[in-house]
């Protein structure tokens, strides 16, 4: 069985991916750089600004040379918020965890974008690499930087859009120096919704602004068993009572599956251990996404064929165990993984994956670069 599925040429048709933009979009980033996360989150103009936020750069290079891009498209502004008047352009950096292929960049970009970095997030992890030292020493050179350590529930709102964090649960994060927890399930995962759901207080009235049409995603991060063990507890289905009060927050809320998002970005890139099949069947995700080096199986042989066949499952059900019906194209099933190749041109990527997300609707770009090379946003290519 091949190990990711090419993708047709004939459905990747170029177009003009910043005009294709409206104000209103979130639009996600998972950067092709092998083995490693790299993500960037352009968020909805608010105050007539659009900012981002960066999860995790495993490679040097690749986040800087994306934001430029954004800047020279003019979706982007960078500059103090002093001299700008305005808000930091970097709202939210995040180390999801202190593995070298999740950090390694974040000391560059700490170092060049001085006094533009609103907030950092690590999960609180002591690590002896030498990449987590750099991050750490980079991040003292910033004095007005807010540095946070968040655990499972804690909640950010930059502008309309909403974060919240999933995991490491509060029982993981008391646990790092003495009982021991693997460090992938020290991982910092995230649920972005826009626009998020919000108590709204106008003219002496306060109403409750409902989130059923809102783009959401979900970015696991390397978290593992064991630490979505804890998110499926902290976040359960909660099951509505027969109340009017109930039923009032049921018709204003919509979804009672807080574990519900339509992007997933699948955590530790698709290792065996890094997604179980209760798990994406919670998520119910419309589009599943893979960063891994899915051309030569990597490193460490990612994505893993128990991980891709739990994937497929939770996205296209088998009748039964013995059926013989051949499971549907990858990419048929909007299963995208960074690595992927092009049919009809030899080794050609797909390269790094943009999502565009216009309330419930996505639509998937491929830029075609290959890991080490910059993305060029003039070569975006549409998925058909």
């Amino acid at each position: 069985m091949a190990k990711v599925d090419a993708l047709a040429t004939s459905r990747l048709k170029p177009g003009n991916f910043v005009a294709s933009l409206d104000k209103d979009d979130l639009v996600y980033f998972l950067l092709n750089v092998g083995d490693a996360d790299a993500q960037v989150v352009l968020l909805p103009e608010w105050n007539n600004q659009r900012r981002v936020i960066i999860v995790d750069a495993g490679v040097e290079k690749k986040v800087p040379a994306l934001l430029d891009a954004l800047v020279a498209a003019q979706l982007l502004k960078t500059g103090p918020a002093e001299a700008t008047g305005k808000s930091f352009p970097i709202a939210l950096l995040v180390a999801t965890h202190p593995h070298d292929d999740h950090i390694r960049g974040l000391a560059q970009i700490l170092d060049d974008y001085p006094d533009q970095i609103a907030e950092f997030w690590e999960s609180g992890y002591f690590h002896t690499a030498p990449s987590y030292h750099h991050m750490m020493a980079a991040v003292e050179k910033h004095t007005m930087l807010l540095h946070t350590q968040p655990t499972s529930g804690m909640q950010r709102w930059i502008g309309h859009t909403g974060i919240t964090v999933l995991s490491p649960s509060i029982h993981l994060r008391n646990r790092y120096d003495t009982y021991g927890v693997d460090i992938n399930d020290s991982s910092i995962s995230l649920k972005i919704e826009h626009p998020s759901s919000r108590v709204l207080q106008t003219q002496g009235s306060r109403n409750y602004q409902s989130n059923q049409k809102a783009a959401t995603l979900i970015l696991g991060g390397d978290a593992q068993t064991l630490s979505w063990s804890f998110a499926l507890t902290d976040f359960p289905v909660l099951q509505p009572s027969a109340t009017e009060i109930a039923k009032f927050l049921q018709a204003a809320k919509g979804d009672w599956n807080l574990l519900n998002a339509a992007v997933l970005k699948v955590s530790h890139h698709a290792s065996k251990r890094g997604v179980n099949l209760e798990l994406v069947e919670r998520i119910s995700p419309s589009l599943t996404l893979v960063s891994c080096d899915g051309m030569t199986r990597g490193k460490y042989g990612f994505p893993h064929d128990v991980a891709q066949e739990v994937l497929r499952e939770a996205i296209e059900p088998r009748a039964g165990a013995r059926t013989q019906k051949a499971r549907t194209p990858d990419s048929d099933l909007n299963l995208f993984y960074t690595g992927q190749g092009v049919t009809g041109a030899s080794a050609a990527p797909a390269g790094s994956i943009a999502v565009v997300m216009k309330g419930l609707d996505q639509t998937v770009w491929r830029f075609r670069d290959k890991r080490g090379e910059k993305v060029d946003l003039s070569k975006a290519c549409k998925w058909d």
